[in-house]
Order: C-alpha cells, then sequence, then structure tokens
C-alpha cells in the first residue's frame, strides 16, 4: 500500500487523532513501517519540541504499536516493522538528541525534549517481552535486536536508552538482555563511569 506520508505524518505530529488512528491493522503496520524508515524526514518539517510531542504520542497513545502482536496480519510484515526502529534512532535520536545521559541526576543536562522520549522509549512502549507467546516470539527478538544494534551508538543518550529498555525487558528475557549488555560491557570498555553503572543496574533490571 502507498501512503500520503506527510498526510500520515501529520496525524501523529499536528492532530494526534488517537480515535480515528487505528485503521485497519495490515495498513498500520505497513504505515508505519514507512513513516519509521523515513523518519528523519520530519526534521525537515517539525520544530524539535514538536517532534519531541509527536513521538510521545507515537509510543503511547497513539495505540499504534500494539498491531505488531495482531496475528491477522502476516508475521514477516510486523517484524519489518518492529525492525524499522532503527532508522528512528538512526534518523531522529543519535543525530538530534543531545550527548548527554539522561538518569537520575543526569536529567539536568539535557535540555533537548528529544532525550526525554528517547530515555523513555522502551519505557513506555506497549510490551517489555511475552515469552512463550508463539505470536510475540519474533516480534520480540526483532525488538531486542533493535536495542542491541543501538548499543554500538556514538550518542550516549541512545546507548542509555537501549539499556534503559533492556534493564525493563530484563523481566522476562533475563538471559537475553543480560548477554547483550555483557558483551556490549566488553566492546566498549572506555566508556564512561555513569553509563557503565548503568548499564550494570540494566543487567540486573535496575532501572526506573
Amino acid at each position: 500500500m502507498a501512503i500520503d506520508l506527510e498526510a500520515w505524518t501529520q496525524r501523529l505530529f499536528v492532530l494526534r487523532d488517537d480515535g480515528d488512528f487505528l485503521d485497519d491493522p495490515l495498513d498500520t503496520v505497513l504505515s508505519l513501517t514507512e513513516f519509521l524508515t523515513a523518519a528523519g524526514r520530519v526534521a525537515e518539517t517539525y520544530p524539535t519540541r514538536q517532534i519531541a510531542d509527536g513521538l510521545w504520542f507515537l509510543v503511547g497513545d497513539s495505540g499504534l504499536f500494539r498491531e505488531l502482536y495482531n496475528p491477522s496480519v502476516p508475521e514477516d510484515l510486523r517484524v519489518r516493522c518492529a525492525a524499522a526502529i532503527r532508522p528512528l534512532y538512526a534518523q531522529l535520536f543519535e543525530p538530534l538528541c543531545q550527548n548527554v545521559l539522561s538518569h537520575g541526576e543526569n536529567g539536568d543536562s539535557a535540555e533537548n525534549p528529544l532525550n526525554t522520549i528517547c530515555y523513555m522509549w522502551w519505557d513506555v512502549f506497549p510490551t517489555w517481552g511475552t515469552p512463550g507467546d508463539p505470536v510475540a516470539r519474533r516480534i520480540d527478538e526483532a525488538l531486542l535486536g533493535v536495542m542491541r544494534d543501538t548499543l554500538s551508538s556514538e550518542n550516549v543518550a541512545c546507548v542509555e536508552s537501549a539499556l534503559h529498555g533492556l534493564g525493563h525487558w530484563h523481566i522476562t528475557y533475563s538471559d537475553v538482555t543480560e548477554s547483550i549488555v555483557d558483551e556490549f560491557l566488553r566492546q566498549r570498555a572506555t566508556i564512561g563511569v555513569s553509563l557503565r553503572d548503568y548499564a550494570r543496574a540494566a543487567r540486573r533490571g535496575r532501572v526506573l
């Protein structure tokens, strides 16, 4: 399906018409995938505060991401949509967020409103994983893969966001999240003390 991406984006960042946003599940997944894949375009049209507010709506009240677990939509399309969160990080969060941390006392150093939604993305996301559910298995794998890949970012705000998500997903996928964080600590041994401590806390599921 070809969508009017500009009009669809306006629904997110201007209208926020949650009552009318829940289209046919297949159309929702396809539209969401197309938006995420080209997420960087919104920076050409909207100011930072409006982008941040739109992303809060997208991940939360819009309900769009719930369709990732709708078995009426072909699984491969849902997996592709979940994986398309990578471009959102690469095109919006990584280049536009301040390169600072947000957890604890660090939050006072971030003046950019995008940093807050970046940090809270996986906290607000409508799932922290559902192991044992065959409908969810590949979607959960794709979402964990997005978090794992985001740990290679050069922007500590993105790294912290992924660790925050892994910390929450520890409750459902402890072995997987611990393995991902262990590999991160091995590969990025020169990270700062605050981020290293946060990674160790995420490894135990102790994040807020």
